[in-house]
């Protein structure tokens, strides 16, 4: 069912296949996460940001036009889940103010919060592996987990079979994982 294009899923769920919008959350989740984690505190937030956007979008997929890409429909929903989750928890950027005599909140801005220095050295050890991984494991590693490219769009891109991939994108998280003193990931 991996090989079924986005809108025939939407129709397919619309007809009642549960298993279709299982496939559309495998799909899209992992980009609706780092579009969420933009405006969440920590990843519970993100997390629920996401959890959100799929309940909406499950309740109205019928809206769905076809007019852009699923991936953008989700994103937008991702997007509006994002701000109602501020502002359920208050936290909108026009309640905060500069005055000479008031404090500012570090929960209201999250670039207030930021310290570069705190994960200097994992930052540099991970900078350095990949800088030293081969090119092909590198180029796996990027479409699937900075790109969000599922493993058939980028064996596709790369032009290599998708075990290949899986087989570079693992080599690579590997190598990555024990530069910065991590586990291992699982397969």
């Amino acid at each position: 069912m991996d090989y079924i294009n986005d809108r025939q899923l939407v129709a397919n769920y619309l007809t009642g296949d549960r298993q279709a919008f299982a496939l559309i959350v495998r799909r899209h989740r992992k980009r609706m996460y780092f579009a969420a984690r933009n405006f969440a505190r920590n990843e519970q937030d993100a997390q629920d940001i996401v959890q959100d956007a799929l309940f909406k979008a499950a309740r109205s997929m019928h809206t769905y036009r076809g007019e852009a890409k699923l991936s953008t429909w989700l994103h937008r929903m991702t997007i509006n889940a994002a701000i109602d989750h501020q502002r359920k928890d208050g936290r909108s950027g026009a309640q905060c103010s500069l005055d000479d005599n008031d404090s500012v909140d570090i929960d209201a801005n999250k670039y207030l919060a930021y310290n570069p220095m705190e994960n200097m050295e994992r930052t540099m050890a991970m900078r350095q592996a990949l800088a030293v991984l081969p090119q092909a494991q590198r180029k796996a590693l990027w479409l699937i987990d900075v790109a969000g490219m599922s493993v058939g769009d980028a064996a596709a891109e790369l032009g290599v079979q998708p075990g290949t991939v899986k087989s570079r994108r693992y080599r690579a998280r590997e190598a990555v994982a024990a530069a910065i003193g991590e586990a291992a990931p699982a397969r």
